[in-house]
This record gives C-alpha cells, structure tokens and sequence, in this order.
C-alpha cells in the first residue's frame, strides 16, 4: 500500500510536472517511517559513516541504519537522559559525536560508547539551542538565547560570545554557515545577513536591501557566489565583492509572476547531481535550474509538486546525492535519480474505457507499440507514442472466439503468433495505421491444447501441448507429432545447433533431437519456463523456485537456487539477455542473476520505480531490453551497465548486537565482543548504510575456519550465533550494493567468550588431579584386595596344614582327635596334651636329654592368656549376631591385621573362622542340652536356622538334626 501511495504521488507530482525527467527523479517515502516515535521530523543529519539521524518535535533523538530505528529520549526507561525531547538542530564532528541542540540544552553523544552527556557550558544548560555549526578547524559554533558562541575543539574553553543587532534590536539566530573559503556566515530571524570578521573578532552585517527578511543562506556549487532564500520576495543571488549594495543582491525574475506562496521560502538546497536548487516554501516543493549568468530557470509552468498543501520542515542531501525531506504532511521522503534505464508505461484509455487496470497475461513489445492479452478482456494494441488502443478482438470480429493469453513474434518483425480455442495457431498482421489482419497458421486436433509456441530458424513452429510435441514447417504447411504422452509442456527453447529443450509438467526439463533419443531430468518436478543464454548454457525454473543450469558437457542440471537467492516463490518466466544475465519472474520480485560473479539484483512489484501490485509477465526484445507486464501496464528495463559492473568496496557495519535480549549500539571501531560466561550466544546486526536499497542488499559470511560462504536471502542483516564455545570466534561478512555485486572487501568480527569457573585451567587442573587421586585410591585398593585374596589362600592352607599336623599327632600318640561337640578351648587343651605326650615319649626315648626344662611348653603363657581373653570376650557375645572381627579387635586392644597374624600363628584360624567355630561349638552342646535348632541358632547368634545348619554341616560333617538324632541314639544304648 506503501508502494503504491508512493507511486501515485510520483506520477502526480512529477509525470505531470516534469514530463522529461519524470523517469529519472524517484519518490520514496521513508523506509522506515513506521518506527519513528513520531509522523513528523524536524530536521535530519546524515553522519560520516553515513547513518541518518533525525531530530523529532517530543519524540528525542532517533538513528536510522536503514533497517531499524534506536531512539534516545527521557522516557519511563532513560528518565534523566534528555531534559527535553525536543529536537531543534543536529551535527557531528571528526571525532564521531554526534552534536544536538534541544529546547533546554546541548547534548553530545560519543559513538565509542554512544553514552550522551549534557554540554559542559553551565551558563547554556538550559537554554534552547538555534543552531550549531562544527567548523572546519574543530571548533563550535552555537547560537541560544540571540548570542552566538564560540568554543574550541574540546567545547571546554569558550573563545568568544557575541550579541548581533539588527536595526537596533537583538535578534536570534536562524543559520550558522561555513563556505567552501571557511569563512563564517550568519542569518538572524527578521534581520540581516553577517559575516565573522576574524580580525576584529566580531560578526559584521552587510547592507541588506530587501523589504523581506532572509530565511537561507548557501553558496553557489559552481560560483563562488551565493544564494540567499527570502521570504516574500523568493531567492536572490549575492555576490559580496560587488562595487555596490545594489549589485551585490540581484533579485530573480521567475519570483515576478508568482504567487506569494512561492515566493515565501522557508529553505532551499542545491542538490549535486543537477545542480539545481530545490526550495520549500509554506505550503510546496519547487524546483529551478540555474543558468550561466546566474539566473534561475523553471522547469515548466506549474504550481508545486502537490495539489494538496504540504508542510516540509528541511532539506538535505546525502552522499549519493539524493535529497532527504524531513517533513510534517506528508511522511518525510527521499528524491533520488536513479541511474538504470527503466521506462514505464499504463494504458489510462483501457482504465477509461474498462474500469481495471492494465493486466497483461502475456506481451510483446514490437516496433514500439505493446501487443497484450488483457485477462477477461482479449487481444489489444497499445501505442504509447500516440496513446491510442486498439482492440484487436473486436477489430477482427472475433469477440466469439476465445483468444488464449499466448503471443510470440513472428522471425519476419511483420507478424505476431496467437491461439484461438486453444487449438489453432493464428498469425496476425498490423501495420501502422492499419487494421490488423488475421489469417490461420495451423489447426491441431480438438483434444489437444496447446500450452507454447515457438519458431525455429527453419521456419518451422514447435507447439507443445497438453500431451505432446507438434512441429509445423511454415512452408510446406506439414504439421507432424514428434511426441506423444508427454504430459504439459510448458515452454519450448531451441538452441542454436537445433537441440529442443522442453519445460514439461511430467516429464521434467527434456532434451530432444529429432534424430536421437530424448533425455530427461529431474522428472519429480513442474518445469514453468526455460531459454538459452548466450553461450548455449539452457537456465529453467520451476514452480518450487528451483533454478538450474545445464551444460552439455556435463550432463546432469546444477541448481544455482541459492547464488539467486530464491525465497521459494514459484518462478513463471526465465529469460536470458544479450548480456548472460538471467531474469527471473516472480509474482513479486524480477531477480537478475548474473552467473559471471555469482551476483544478484532484486526489482520489486513495489519499487516507485515500478509500482505495480503484482507481476504478470516477461519478454526480451532483440537488442537486449526486457519488458515487464504487471497491474497497471509495462516497464521496459534498456540494457544498463550497473548491472554487469563489478563492485570494488561496499562498507559494512556492524550496526547493533544482542546479547540476551539486551540490544546495543557497538562503537563506531568496535569489532571484537567479549561475551561472559553465562551469554552463549549472541545475534549481529550489521548494515551497507544504502537506506534506500536497503531490502535488496545480501550479506553473506564465513565462521570459524570454513572457507564457504553462507548467502542470507534479501532483506535480512542479522546473524544470530547460538552454543558458543569458550574461547575465540573469527566471523567474516560481506555485502552486495544495490545492484546486487558482491564487495570486494569484507569485515571480520571477533567474539571472546569466557570461560566459566568449571571451563577455567585451574579447574582442567583440578580434574586431572581428582582423577590422578581417584586412579591411586583405585590402584592402593586393587593391591590391597590382592593382597588380601592372597594372604586369606595362604591362611586356608595353613588350615588345612594344621589339620593335618592334628591327625598325624593323634595318630603317632594314639590319641584320637576330637571329633563330637567339643568347645575351643578343649580343642586347644588337647593340642597341648598331644604335644606334651610327643614330648614325654621323646623323652623317654632320648633319656640322655635329661636337662629339657619341665615347664616348658608349646603354648607360652601368655598365648594362653590371651587365646583365654579372646574366648571370653566371644563367649561373652555369643547370642549377638552383629559381634565382628572388628569389634572383637577393639574388645582386646587391637588392630585387626595384628589380630589376624596373631591367631593364624598361634591356633592356625582366621579371627572369622576362631568367632564361628566357637559359636558352632556352643550350639552342639545346646543342641546336647535338648535346645531345638531355631533357639540353638538364636543363642549363639546365627539368626536363622538354615545358616546354622549349613555352617555345622561344613564344620562337622553333620547336619545338626543329624547330630541330635545320634545323640539320641547313644543314650538309648547307654540306658540298655
């Protein structure tokens, strides 16, 4: 709606304005108008690394990148930013501030860091700012309060003030102005015009001769002369070396005839690619050339750009040269002059007579005049030269007959190609100022339809149709099917060698030769179009917005999808120029690819330029220009060389970055980012600062140490990075310019991100040495266990070896071993009578040894004393199941290790062994005393009766119902 807003205004103010240069001016309403915190601006600067600022009436201080609009003002969030909102003048430095003067103070705001900070004058603080001027020796010019100030570079030492009357009344400062000489002007409101006179440190005024105050005051681009705007009494040229106050001011006759209106002038400027003058007055817009001998010129007779009034506030130019109107009613927007070739045209007699717009399904520009099949309309003829229409449906009496929107140009530049029902090819002839004549090519069966015509060197035409391919030779009127079930055929190319390329349905892109089998590709997808390029390279589309390319060499398509960068949008018509550059249609947007430097280029339905609701249709001419059909008639594009020109540098910046959903401004040499550790990721704003083109630039960038680049599709500047990794992060981008070339340079953009405390050396350190300890406890465990397993293997033997030396005792002595019910002690008892008895028999048999001492013994004393201890201390815990090795080691004083060496050595068993042997043999005797085996295993603290049983099996070779049972039976015989 935007678009088409635009449009109208442009045709209405320029078209009817200036009809020869009305291809040539465009009228953009600002891009991003709908972010502004208010309609109107007041007064805009553009900065030196080419940012737009915008000074609103209450709304604060806004910078435009081209994408996104960032606000500072005093608001619920900044509450002490600003003291006022009121914008009233902007400028900036060589040391990238931002100077603006507000309605209670100056402000500057530091783009290193974009902090602002109120002016350090305390005498000025409060007061409203006129004007500001940055001179070119740094230093600063303010006008508030009817004074003019004057400060060095750093604004911290105040040179000089000045107080300026004007027929003995001080008056305030409208403009302060620096010429190409450096020499300092100044304007005051309702008075004159002075200028700095450095020697005697003042402002000195020049004898103004005219009834109306000046307003503005600029010097002449080509001149050393200036211009001063006036209000009432239009523009005057000033020349101040002139001999008299009258030469000095010499009024322009244009401003004789006119209204008031025009005459009264709020500002003008000149802009620098035509050098004309632009002025706003009360109410319009005015354009005027200057002459040689310093005249202004009009450019036809008219009374402003608007029928309407208009309130403009400021002009200014950019460094491309377009003009930025700051506005109040309408919207601010931007003049430029396009450089392509691009030439539009409606057809208001068909609006007229039908109440639509021009809607061409299909077209052909020939000799000048436009050939179209208007939807629900049929077949016209349309000269833009005259403005005439003809409707050639009802010029041939064939309103009956169905005209299909399908027409090709005959190869004899007399004749175009149309469709009747759909099954005959009819040539029609029109000669200027002549009727058309409509004679009948070609009549193909009724159950065919024919989709697409095309005509060969050879005077034949291809047909392609609803199920097959029909070639008729022109000459010989031979019509011959050369396919059959072939499905839709969309489009037909022929190459030069006489190679047919097919865009069908069903089959996918076909090649055929008569003389040959027919090859096909990618049959899962609708071809929509195909042509040839100049190299013989064949380029389709598709309706899934695939673009391939084919060379014959290689035999297979080669998706060139995402070089085009095509969004998905079905493509109905791809065309070639004389150039190698391919167009693709889309209801949208026309995309220019060019496969020479993988560039692209964008035109929208909604360019000023443009202006269309939709497109319809494409076609080439054979020198090279294409012509677009769309809602409301046809643009034709003349072979332009921005499109094939190689771009050397496009400035990127680094516009803002969000972390976290907290967006900032980077500082203007800002291009390393520390993140902390928390912030993984973070999102990249950036931007070429072409406000006007904005949607159409693409960026493109590398990550990390992949050389391959990734294409974002146009219109998107932001780059988001998500899971960073601790450590460092190189990214590189680069941008195309309006034309769709790819820069040369590019940026590169480095990201710290911090580790956090568990990402830290010191905690790596930490973890090697957790494991190293880890892995020690492991290994000291594993040893130990080892040896542990060993020592229990070695204890067994022993056992078993003291078991043994039991048995052989007995026997050598004749003194049976125990075997029944006998407690631990007795066990011990009897070991030490074996003992003694060997030793009596040795000393019977070796008499002579008569000193062996009496009181010596196998068993020491104080090994009995302590075997006695530990019997004890068992007995004492009989019934607890829970009493351990370790407690019975704490019970005697000792460790468990020298417990164990201590009864391995003197009874040959294991602490756990000795516990259980004792306990076992507490419960036979119970068992003897008629306990059962549940309280027998209760008492000696086995806990359950099965354990019990199992133990006394291992133990004594019986189950303990064994035991009672012979028990039992040894008191029956005894009682016998």
């Amino acid at each position: 709606m935007i678009a088409k807003r635009v449009y109208l205004i442009f045709i209405s103010i320029l078209a009817t304005i200036f009809p020869a240069i009305a291809q040539h001016i465009l009228y953009t309403e600002l891009p991003t108008q709908d972010q502004l915190p208010t309609a109107p601006i007041y007064r805009a600067f553009q900065d030196k690394e080419g940012y737009m600022w915008y000074g609103t009436g209450g709304g604060g201080l806004c910078r435009d990148d081209g994408y996104s609009i960032k606000i500072f003002r005093s608001d619920f969030k900044t509450p002490d930013l600003l003291e006022s909102n009121w914008i009233t003048c902007i400028t900036g430095d060589n040391q990238y501030r931002i100077w603006f003067g507000t309605k209670r103070g100056l402000y500057l705001l530091d783009k290193k860091d974009y902090q602002i900070r109120l002016f350090g004058d305390k005498e000025i603080e409060h007061w409203s700012i006129d004007a500001i001027l940055i001179a070119t020796d740094g230093t600063i010019w303010i006008s508030a309060n009817h004074l003019i100030l004057h400060y060095d570079a750093t604004g911290r030492k105040r040179l000089g003030t000045y107080s300026t009357e004007w027929k003995g009344k001080s008056r305030p400062v409208s403009q302060i102005y620096e010429d190409r000489s450096s020499e300092i002007w100044m304007i005051q409101q309702k008075g004159g015009v002075f200028k700095f006179d450095s020697e005697k440190n003042d402002f000195t005024p020049y004898p103004w001769t005219l009834d109306s105050t000046p307003t503005y005051f600029m010097q002449d681009i080509a001149s050393p002369g200036y211009w001063i705007s006036t209000w009432g009494e239009g523009i005057v040229y000033f020349n101040p070396k002139a001999e008299t106050s009258k030469g000095m001011f010499s009024t322009q006759p244009i401003f004789s005839k006119s209204t008031n209106s025009r005459k009264q002038i709020l500002g003008m400027l000149q802009d620098t690619v035509r050098q004309c003058i632009w002025t706003i007055t009360a109410d319009n817009l005015y354009t005027y050339r200057t002459s040689e001998t310093h005249e202004l010129l009009s450019w036809g007779e008219y009374e402003g750009y608007s029928s309407t009034p208009m309130i403009l506030n400021q002009l200014i130019s950019d460094y491309n040269g377009n003009i930025w109107v700051p506005s109040f009613h309408p919207h601010t927007f931007i003049l430029s002059f396009p450089k392509n070739q691009l030439i539009r045209h409606s057809v208001p007699l068909l609006e007229a007579e039908t109440g639509q717009p021009a809607l061409p399904a299909s077209f052909i520009c020939d000799k000048g005049r436009y050939w179209f099949c208007q939807r629900r309309s049929g077949l016209y003829l349309y000269t833009p030269e005259n403005n005439k229409l003809l409707p050639v449906s009802t010029s041939l009496q064939h309103n009956g007959d169905k005209i299909s929107p399908l027409l090709i140009k005959a190869r004899d530049n007399k004749s175009i190609y149309t469709v009747l029902n759909d099954t005959n090819v009819v040539r029609v002839n029109c000669e200027t100022n002549k009727l058309p004549i409509m004679e009948k090519a070609v009549c193909l069966p009724f159950h065919e339809r024919i989709h697409t015509l095309r005509e060969d060197a050879q005077s034949c035409l291809w047909i392609g149709t609803s199920n097959g391919l029909f070639r008729y030779n022109l000459l010989l009127r031979q019509l011959d099917q050369l396919l059959k079930d072939m499905g839709v055929i969309n489009d037909i190319a022929i190459q030069s060698d006489g190679t047919v390329i097919l865009a069908t349905e069903k089959q996918g892109l076909c090649i055929f030769r008569p003389d040959s089998e027919m090859q096909s590709y990618n049959k899962d997808e609708n071809f929509m179009s195909v042509d040839i390029a100049p190299d013989q390279t064949i380029w389709t589309s598709t309706t899934r917005g695939n673009i391939y390319s084919f060379h014959s060499g290689k035999h297979a398509l080669t998706s060139v999808t995402e070089e085009c960068g095509m969004n998905g949008d079905a493509v109905t018509t791809i065309k070639a120029d004389n150039k190698g550059s391919i167009w693709m249609l889309t209801d949208q947007r026309i995309i220019i690819y060019n496969p020479s430097d993988q560039s692209t280029n964008a035109i929208y339905s909604s360019d000023p330029s443009v202006a269309m609701n939709s497109f319809l249709s494409l076609n080439k001419d054979k020198d090279g220009t294409i012509f677009v059909g769309g809602t409301g008639g046809f643009c034709s594009f003349l072979p332009y060389e921005g499109l094939n020109a190689t771009t050397r540098n496009v400035p990127v910046k680094l516009s803002a970055i969000k972390i976290d959903d907290c967006l900032r401004l980077p500082g203007y040499a800002e291009e390393e980012f520390i993140l902390q550790p928390s912030e993984q990721s973070i999102d990249l704003f950036f931007s070429t600062l072409d406000h006007l083109h904005a949607k159409k630039i693409r960026y493109a960038f590398r990550y990390g140490t992949n050389d391959s680049w990734n294409y974002l599709p146009e219109g998107q500047n932001n780059i988001y990075l998500a899971g960073l990794s601790k450590g460092f992060h190189t990214l590189e981008i680069k941008a195309t310019d309006n034309n769709g070339h790819w820069g040369s340079n590019s940026m590169e953009i480095r990201i710290q991100r911090l580790p956090a405390w568990y990402e830290t050396k010191w905690a790596y350190t930490l973890y090697i040495l957790t494991l190293i300890i880890i892995a020690c406890f492991a290994l000291r465990y594993y040893m130990e266990h080892k040896k542990q397993k060993l020592l229990d293997e070695q204890i067994q033997n022993s056992a078993k070896d003291l078991q043994g030396l039991v048995c052989q005792l007995s026997e050598d002595i004749l003194t049976p071993a125990p075997t029944d019910g006998l407690d631990m002690k007795s066990l011990l008892v009897s070991i030490q009578k074996i003992l003694l008895q060997q030793k009596q028999t040795k000393v019977e048999v070796t008499s002579s040894n008569d000193e062996i001492s009496d009181n010596e013994n196998i068993l020491s004393v104080s090994d009995e004393r302590f075997v006695q201890k530990a019997l004890d201390y068992i007995e004492q815990n009989i019934d607890n199941s829970n009493y351990s090795v370790e407690l019975l080691s704490k019970d005697l004083g000792m460790e468990r290790t020298g417990l164990y060496r201590k009864l391995v050595s003197i009874i040959g068993k294991t602490p756990t062994d000795f516990i259980r042997s004792i306990r076992l043999k507490r419960a036979a005797l119970l068992l003897e005393e008629g306990y059962s085996v549940s309280e027998a295993a209760d008492r000696v603290g086995f806990g359950t009766a099965s354990y019990l049983s199992k133990r006394f099996q291992k133990e004594f070779g019986m189950k303990p119902s064994e035991y009672i049972a012979s028990l039992k039976q040894s008191k029956n015989k005894a009682e016998k």
